[in-house]
């Protein structure tokens, strides 16, 4: 046998015989291969094709196809900023045929800001696997001098221009809303808020000087970088991004309940069964334990963030409880 046959033979071995242990460890069983039992199931995401929900929902529809179902399409429903989409699959079978790829927003902060949300994340529907996560960072422009450099100089400049100083986000009532407001508080300062029609807007806005800052994600900032038009200055991380190592964390600055990741999660009906749910999440392990499917992650600035239906259970209540509070201390009125 030709030796890149036996090497490629040796580290399938190795592979079967790891993966097992790998996955136990992480407390998650892999299910034996077996024929799906379904004939179709259907991914659910609440926006437009090509954003990061839609790009991980395809990802994750290749691996399960063959595995959970014999085909597994993608259906975006999008509309009332990812609400009907988790509406959708609220009021669908538990049977595994319909499914939802949504970010984390959407489950524990939603809430919070719309009084008449058709929709509670702690009933009705059931966790299955916490996928990708990704931070935010709030981002300078050419409108600020280039000698402003770190988050202590923007604040001063601020406070110096107070009628400049404002930053973007993707709309009221976001993530990226609420660390602008706590930035704002917890620096003393006036920082004007401009809420817009989602990210692209922003950041053409951004690059055009026509605002002195804006909350990116790693998924609008990183492209960008490289033109050498906007200044990462902090990340709403618990640790630094290895896509953005020498951007400082609010934490590492002063400001340790600055601290916001967004993740994107997979989920079912409410009326899914535990063992389906942990089933998916066995599924859904083995490809994010894949490195080919960690590099396909990287150009987004998505890191995976592994966790058990239990564990990504606690975590999403712990989050919900969170952004109550800093919804409340914000003053933000909830909308219909």
């Amino acid at each position: 046998m030709p030796r890149t046959a036996s090497g490629a033979l040796q580290r399938r071995t190795f592979l079967r015989a790891t993966l097992p242990l790998f996955t136990a460890a992480c407390g998650v069983q892999v299910p034996a291969q077996a024929q799906p039992r379904l004939k179709l199931a259907t991914i659910t995401t609440g926006f437009a094709p090509g954003g990061s929900s839609d790009v991980i929902a395809r990802m994750l529809a290749e691996h399960l196809r063959g595995r959970h179902a014999e085909s597994v399409i993608v259906e975006p429903k999008v509309g009332a900023g990812g609400r009907l989409a988790v509406e959708h699959v609220k009021n669908s079978g538990g049977d595994g045929t319909s499914l939802l790829v949504s970010p984390s927003g959407m489950m524990v902060l939603f809430p919070h800001i719309y009084k008449n949300l058709r929709y509670d994340p702690q009933v009705d529907v059931t966790p299955s696997r916490r996928w990708p996560s990704s931070l935010s960072s709030p981002a300078i422009s050419s409108m600020v001098p280039a000698s402003v450099r770190t988050l202590p100089e923007f604040i001063a400049w601020c406070k110096a221009h107070p009628k400049d100083a404002s930053f973007g986000s993707p709309g009221a009532g976001t993530s990226a809303h609420f660390s602008g407001i706590m930035l704002g508080r917890r620096a003393g300062m006036e920082y004007a808020h401009v809420a817009y029609r989602g990210m692209n807007p922003l950041v053409q806005d951004l690059l055009g000087g026509q605002i002195a800052s804006g909350v990116l994600t790693p998924v609008e900032a990183l492209p960008v970088l490289p033109a050498g038009k906007l200044r990462l200055i902090a990340s709403t991380g618990t640790a630094r991004s290895r896509f953005t190592p020498d951007v400082p964390t609010y934490t590492e600055l002063g400001y340790p309940d600055i601290v916001i990741e967004e993740s994107f999660s997979l989920y079912g009906p409410a009326s899914m069964a535990p063992e389906l749910a942990n089933q998916l999440a066995a599924t859904t392990h083995q490809m994010l334990a894949q490195p080919e499917t960690q590099a396909k992650f990287a150009p987004s600035g998505l890191e995976v963030a592994p966790a058990t239906p239990a564990q990504f259970k606690a975590n999403l209540k712990a989050l919900y409880d969170r952004w109550g509070g800093i919804v409340r201390s914000s003053g933000f009125t909830p909308t219909d």
